[in-house]
């Protein structure tokens, strides 16, 4: 029973650190042209058992008014959207306007439930209903112990 233990304890580990295995653990700066280490968040299906999408971080050290940079790295990519950053109480929220016509935003709550909005064609001040939830984690060994707790 221990070697069984052990070995999903091993596999566990392993599909863990391949979710995010296109994610640097230090990012570069579009404005510096440095790297940095960043705050970051992984994210996943909300299902019990839900699925790695993306991981979206900051960089602390980069702070321009009252917005940081940001990186999101989507499942299977390895070149990063650029984000904005901004801590709005104790929500941890993103924002990206990758045309003039597309506005998109991803909110992190305390709690670590994620949201994704898609303003894309709204007018000024118009509210939308956010049209994705997902499960975020700060660190590899909550996402862990949080499988660990599905299987034991």
């Amino acid at each position: 029973m221990k070697l069984i233990k052990s070995i999903i304890t091993l596999s566990i580990l392993t599909i863990l650190a391949s979710c995010s295995d296109s994610v640097p653990e230090k990012v570069t700066s579009n404005v510096t042209s440095e790297s940095y280490d960043w705050k970051k968040w992984d994210c996943y299906e909300f299902a019990q058992d839900g699925m790695y999408l993306f991981t979206i971080g900051y960089i602390p050290e980069l702070k321009k008014d009252s917005f940081y940079e940001g990186k999101l790295f989507m499942k299977d990519t390895t070149l990063p959207i650029d984000t904005l950053y901004s801590l709005r109480g104790v929500q941890h929220s993103f924002v990206w306007l990758p045309t003039d016509k597309e506005s998109y935003q991803i909110v992190i709550d305390s709690d670590g439930i994620g949201r994704f909005w898609d303003f894309t064609g709204a007018e000024e001040g118009e509210s939308r209903d956010s049209k994705e939830t997902y499960k975020c984690t700060s660190s590899g060994l909550e996402e862990f112990n949080r499988v660990m707790n599905i299987l034991f």
